[in-house]
């Protein structure tokens, strides 16, 4: 497996733990914009490198 490949499923496997439980912080504290900023940097930052690496399904 190529080596940014595989650094890309590491970060996105810890940024999709942080989601999870940041989600989790966000249903208890639904008015926290900081908490939703972060959701979606992450979920943003995920998208872009799919988009880099050449992987459009994801």
């Amino acid at each position: 497996m190529d080596d940014l490949l595989r650094e890309f499923l590491t970060e996105s496997s810890e940024s999709l733990d942080t989601v999870d439980n940041q989600l989790v912080q966000f249903e208890q504290d639904p008015n926290n914009a900081k908490i939703l900023d972060n959701i979606f940097r992450l979920v943003h930052t995920i998208k872009g490198t799919c988009g880099f690496l050449g992987l459009p399904r994801l």
